[in-house]
């Protein structure tokens, strides 16, 4: 995980910007570029995103975050800390399509901000449960709606009850795909539909005894299909379905 001191300079910037809400604004001068860039990487580390004549804008209020890489000097790259790379919200509507989640409660492990379960709801979805480690992204979703439905905690210390549809898109770095998605098998429905992003997996002994006697599907990503959400990994959707 790449973090950065914060040089004097940038540390000045951060101080003398302002925060309305979860925008920050930063001192009405004109920075140097050099100097920009690296302000403006601390605040996407921080997971804030420009937008034209508003600001940085936060999921919540951006000292959460900045106000610990502005006491410590270091800013952490939380995105990549907990493998937040979003799923797009095309690919979120084709995952719920694939799961077939009309008219079935659905359980989404590592909800992010929403998009997949938002899918599902449009899908006609009774229910998603979401399941969420990072509190400022539970934050996100109780804004979003799924507030009575989310439980801010590690997934993969959870017990859970069976549920007739998963669909997810867990973290990947370190084999966390195959332990996400073996864990979440445990509450599937003998049923039940599992659909899953994830990096290209099945070649993995881990993962091929995993799913050796389980009726499943494997389709390929195209490239770039999370080039919006900051990476270019290769990625592939795995279905599960019951055994015939």
């Amino acid at each position: 995980m790449a973090n950065i001191t914060l040089a004097p300079e940038v540390l000045a910037v951060l101080t003398r910007s302002t925060v309305n809400g979860n925008v920050l604004i930063l001192p009405p001068v004109q920075l140097e570029r050099k100097l920009y860039e690296s302000v403006n990487k601390v605040i996407v580390f921080a997971g804030g995103k420009w937008k034209r004549g508003i600001g940085h804008v936060f999921p919540s209020d951006p000292m959460k975050k900045l106000g610990i890489a502005l006491e410590t000097g270091i800013a952490v790259d939380h995105k990549k800390k907990l493998q937040a790379f979003f799923t797009p919200e095309p690919l979120a509507r084709r995952l719920a399509d694939i799961a077939d989640v009309s008219g079935h409660i659905v359980l989404e492990p590592s909800a992010g901000h929403g998009s997949i379960a938002d899918a599902c709801i449009g899908a006609g979805a009774k229910a998603v449960h979401c399941i969420e480690i990072d509190p400022e992204n539970c934050d996100v979703l109780r804004k979003r709606g799924h507030g009575h439905n989310t439980v801010c905690y590690d997934f993969l210390a959870m017990k859970l009850e069976p549920h007739e549809r998963i669909v997810m898109n867990p973290p990947f770095t370190k084999n966390q795909d195959i332990a996400h998605v073996a864990h979440a098998l445990k509450f599937l429905q003998p049923s039940g539909i599992l659909v899953a992003v994830m990096s290209p997996a099945v070649t993995r002994p881990k993962f091929q005894a995993i799913i050796a006697d389980r009726n499943y599907e494997i389709e390929e990503l195209p490239a770039g299909a999370f080039k919006e959400s900051g990476t270019s990994i290769a990625t592939i959707i795995l279905t599960i379905r019951p055994t015939r």
